[in-house]
C-alpha cells in the first residue's frame, strides 16, 4: 500500500511542481512571496524564515524552506529576495527571486504600488529514489539517473492600500518558460497563476484588533480556489487565528510579537476527498525586523529628517503630513480640514465659485459678490437682490433698485437713504441738532441734507470751543468684515474732514471705527440694521 502511495505521490508532485508554486499557510506574515507590490506597504526592513512539512510523518511528503530579506530603507522604491528550496519524493525546485516596488505619488491617504519580480528555477527529478523493486530488481518502467532543467518565470503585481485595508492583484508566471525534464515531455509549461487578495483591520477595545482576509487563487485549468482567514490579536503582543481553504484543509494559526522578533506555527487539517494518512500539516515562521537608524515615529513610510509632520501619519506628496478632505493642502495649511476645497480659497469650499468661501457666504448656492457676502445683485445697479424689488432692472436705491416709475406696492425692503443713528452723551442741545445725519447706502459721501445738520453741528462746536468729541462708525453686516470696516471709516472721516472744513479743530475731532462688530439690534430685519447704521458721538469735557 505504501509503494501505490508514493507511485501517486511522485505522480501528483511532478504535475505539481512543475505547475504550481509553493502554498504557505502563513503567507499573509510576508506577503511578498505572492504580491511583489506589497513590499510597499512595510516600513521596516525584515528577515523571514518559512517551513512548511506538508502529511508529517509519510515518508517522501512535500517539505518546503524559504528564506526572505526585504529591503525597504526608501520611502518610494523597496526591494527583497527570496530563495524556496520545494522537496517531494525524489522531486525537487530550488527558486531564488528578486522583488521590486514603486509606490505613485498620491494626493490621498489611499496609496498604489506596482511591483514585480524575477525568478530563476532549476528542478531536478532524481530516479534512483524510486525504489519499486520486485525481488531486489528495480522496475523496468523507472528508469535511473537524475534529470534536471532550469526554468524562468515573471510576475506582475499590482496593490492598493492604507492603514485600514488593502486589496491586491497579483500574476506570477506572467512569463516562464517550459520544463522539459525528458525527450518525450515537452507540456510541462508553468502555468499562470492568478492571486487576488484583500484584507480590513479593526481596531476594538480593549487593545484587541481584528484582521480578516481573503486570497483566490486560479491556477490553469484548476478550479477557483478561496482562502479565507480571521486573526485577533491582542496588544500587538499574541494572536490567533483560523483558515479554511476550500477544498484543502483548515489551518489553526497562532503567533507571538517580541520587541523585534515574530513567531508563528500552523497547523493545517486535510478536508479534500483524497485523504492521506499523516499527522496533518505543519508551518513555521520567524521574522526579525531590523532596527534602522532612520525613525519613523508615525509609521508612514516617511522618516522623520524628510517628514514636516513626523509626529502624526501623512503622505509622500506633502512630505508626511495628513490631508483629511483629501484636497492637496496639508491639514496645518487648510482652513477647512474636513472639507473639499480648493487652494486658492485655502482649502475651504465655495459651491458657487463666486469666491466668497461657503461658511462666510450669506448665499452660498448663488453666484454673488463679496461686498454683499456672496450674495447676488443681478441687475448690478448697488442693491442686492433680496433688497431690490426690481431685481432684473437697474434703477436707483432710492427707488428700491427699480426703474423711475417702477410700481413698488408690494413690498419695501429698505429705506431711501441709509439713516445713521446718532448717541450723544447728556447733551439735550446737540441731540437736537445732530440727530439726522445720512449717507447713501454703501456710500460715504454725506448728503445734502447732512451737510445742513453738520454746519449746526460746527456752529455749536465753534460756540462750546473747550468741547472735544468723539466720532465712532458703525455698519450692519451686510457685506464682508474686511468691507464693512473700511466703510464705517470712511463715514467718519467724511464727517470729521467736514467739521475741520468749518474751522473746527482737527484736535478736537476724535474718531473710531467698529464696523460690524458691535450691533445695538439684529441684523436679521431691516429695521435692526438700520439701527446698526450710525455714527455715536461722545462729547469730551478734558482733553
Amino acid at each position: 500500500m505504501k509503494k501505490i502511495l508514493t507511485i501517486l505521490l511522485v505522480g501528483f508532485a511532478f504535475v505539481s511542481n512543475a505547475q504550481q508554486l509553493p502554498h504557505y499557510s502563513l503567507y499573509m506574515l510576508n506577503e511578498a512571496i505572492i504580491n511583489p507590490a506589497s513590499l510597499s506597504s512595510k516600513t521596516e526592513n525584515e528577515l523571514t524564515i518559512m517551513l512548511k512539512e506538508q502529511w508529517a510523518s509519510f515518508e517522501g511528503a512535500p517539505s518546503t524552506q524559504s528564506i526572505s530579506y526585504n529591503h525597504l530603507n526608501h520611502h518610494k522604491f523597496k526591494r527583497g529576495i527570496n530563495v524556496v528550496n520545494d522537496v517531494t519524493g525524489p522531486i525537487s525546485m530550488l527558486n531564488a527571486t528578486i522583488s521590486g516596488s514603486y509606490i505613485l505619488p498620491s494626493k490621498g491617504k489611499n496609496s498604489l504600488a506596482l511591483g514585480g519580480s524575477a525568478s530563476i528555477m532549476q528542478y531536478i527529478f532524481d530516479n534512483n529514489q524510486i525504489t519499486l523493486e520486485d525481488d531486489g530488481v528495480l522496475d523496468p518502467i523507472i528508469n535511473g539517473g537524475v534529470d534536471k532543467v532550469l526554468g524562468n518565470s515573471f510576475t506582475a503585481s499590482v496593490y492598493y492600500f492604507n492603514s485600514d485595508y488593502f486589496v491586491g492583484l497579483s500574476v506570477p508566471n506572467i512569463i516562464g518558460s517550459s520544463l522539459d525534464i525528458s525527450e518525450n515531455n515537452s507540456n510541462n509549461k508553468l502555468e499562470n497563476h492568478y492571486y487576488l487578495n484583500g484584507g480590513i483591520n479593526f481596531d476594538l477595545k480593549n487593545k484587541y484588533k481584528v484582521k480578516p482576509s481573503v486570497l483566490i487563487k486560479k491556477i490553469g485549468a484548476t478550479p477557483v480556489q478561496f482562502d479565507v482567514n480571521m486573526r485577533t490579536i491582542y496588544d500587538d503582543f499574541i494572536w490567533g487565528g483560523v483558515t479554511y481553504r476550500t477544498g484543502d484543509a483548515v489551518a489553526l494559526l497562532m503567533g507571538l510579537n517580541y520587541t523585534n522578533y515574530n513567531f508563528a506555527y500552523s497547523y493545517d487539517i486535510t478536508t479534500s476527498s483524497i485523504r492521506i494518512p499523516s499527522a496533518g500539516s505543519h508551518g513555521l515562521l520567524f521574522t526579525y525586523k531590523f532596527k534602522s537608524k532612520r525613525n519613523d515615529r508615525d509609521k508612514d513610510g516617511i522618516y522623520d529628517e524628510e517628514d514636516d509632520c513626523p509626529k502624526i501619519p501623512g503622505l509622500l506628496a506633502l512630505k508626511g503630513c495628513p490631508d483629511q478632505d483629501k484636497d492637496g493642502i496639508k491639514d496645518s495649511e487648510d482652513e477647512c480640514p474636513e472639507e473639499f476645497g480648493l487652494k486658492i480659497n485655502k482649502g475651504c469650499p465655495d459651491k458657487d465659485s463666486d469666491g466668497v468661501v461657503d461658511k462666510k457666504d450669506e448665499c452660498p448656492e448663488v453666484p454673488g459678490l463679496p461686498k454683499f457676502k456672496g450674495c447676488p445683485d443681478t441687475d448690478g445697479d448697488g442693491l442686492q437682490d433680496a433688497y431690490d424689488d426690481c431685481p432684473t432692472e437697474r434703477g436707483p436705491i432710492q427707488n428700491h433698485g427699480c426703474p423711475k416709475g417702477a410700481s413698488n406696492v408690494d413690498t419695501v425692503y429698505i429705506s431711501v437713504t441709509d439713516t445713521v443713528y446718532i448717541t450723544i452723551n447728556n447733551d439735550t442741545d446737540l441731540k437736537k441738532v445732530f440727530k439726522d445725519v445720512k449717507f447713501e447706502l454703501d456710500e460715504y459721501r454725506l448728503t445734502a441734507e447732512s451737510i445742513l445738520v453738520l454746519s449746526e453741528v460746527s456752529n455749536y462746536l465753534d460756540e462750546k470751543d473747550v468741547l472735544n468729541i468723539q466720532i465712532t462708525g458703525h455698519t450692519d453686516s451686510q457685506a464682508t468684515d474686511e468691507y464693512n470696516m473700511e466703510l464705517s471709516e470712511n463715514r467718519v472721516k467724511a464727517v470729521q474732514n467736514y467739521l475741520v472744513s468749518k474751522g473746527i479743530s482737527k484736535s478736537r475731532v476724535k474718531i473710531d471705527w467698529k464696523g460690524e462688530t458691535e450691533p445695538i439690534a439684529t441684523n436679521n430685519t431691516e429695521e435692526g440694521r438700520e439701527k446698526n447704521r450710525r455714527v455715536e458721538l461722545i462729547i469730551l469735557t478734558d482733553e
